[in-house]
């Protein structure tokens, strides 16, 4: 009995060892497929980081294959256009349409650069302390004479509220976001400007159209660097690039930008900014 226990301990003994040591192969085999796995996402996210660098390089350098000729046809344009004695009227309008559609594809290119290096994490904010109704002025002043034409209402009630940001590039998602909004609304129709101070400090801006409003796949769309062609042709008003832009320079501070839409009821192109680029209003 005794010879029979005993090995019945040394059997029980050699299965729980044996056991163990399969547990520990399996943790050391799991932890060798792990490090593998982690390689590969090291090695993945290099082959990643290297394509955005080379797409960025890409990008710069194309921007400055094109600019050189465009900036020789807007020169021409203006020339054409300050020639004495005047040409034709056909002739000095057909040199402003020329000056015009090079500008735009100049701020194009400049568009697609600035997506280049935000996608390959090469730009800088420069912020600094800015007046939000001021530079909300200065956007409503650009398109006044475009306003008044189309004899279309813009609500705004000035806030005194101060902000933290790029303050260039602020300004000109405000130009973009606006003109679009005019784009959208009709003749004689209305623009809102509404500001909303969070009690957590962040800000919350809209800019709601009175437009057809959007469904939202064209939202979606809407916000994509490359989307479906205007129905109508706004290409001296707004860029096809603008809003994609916008969304990103506002995440590059820590915000969102945001689009809310119904059809029929207009649109509001949204942006906030959190609590830390909020300087609180009087």
């Amino acid at each position: 009995m005794k010879r029979t226990s005993f090995l019945r301990r040394y059997i029980a003994q050699y299965e729980r060892l044996s056991e163990e040591d399969e547990a520990e192969l399996a943790l050391r085999r799991s932890r060798d497929e792990a490090q593998r796995a982690a390689e590969r996402a090291r090695e993945a996210q290099g082959v990643a980081e290297a394509a955005t660098r080379a797409k960025a390089a890409f990008m710069a350098t194309m921007s400055r294959e094109l600019s050189a000729p465009l900036m020789a046809i807007i020169g021409l344009a203006q020339s054409l256009q300050a020639e004495e004695p005047p040409e034709t009227t056909r002739g000095r309008a057909a040199a402003a349409e020329i000056g015009a559609v090079a500008a735009h594809l100049r701020d194009l290119i400049g568009d697609v650069l600035e997506l280049a290096r935000i996608g390959a994490g090469e730009t800088a904010l420069v912020e600094e302390d800015l007046n939000l109704d001021s530079i909300i002025a200065a956007s409503l002043n650009a398109i006044d004479a475009r306003v008044q034409a189309k004899g279309v209402t813009v609500n705004f009630c000035p806030s005194a509220t101060r902000v933290r940001s790029d303050g260039r590039r602020l300004r000109r998602i405000f130009d973009d976001v606006l003109m679009h909004a005019l784009s959208s609304t009709p003749a004689g129709g209305g623009i809102a400007i509404e500001l909303f101070e969070e009690r957590e400090g962040g800000l919350m801006l809209s800019v709601i159209d009175g437009g057809a409003g959007m469904t939202p796949n064209e939202v979606t769309e809407a916000l994509q660097p490359v989307g479906a062609p205007a129905p109508d042709d706004r290409r001296v008003d707004t860029r096809q690039l603008s809003l994609a832009l916008a969304k990103a320079f506002i995440e590059l501070q820590g915000g969102q930008f945001f689009i809310e839409s119904v059809p029929g009821s207009g649109t509001a192109a949204c942006i906030y900014l959190p609590p830390r680029s909020v300087r609180r209003s009087a």
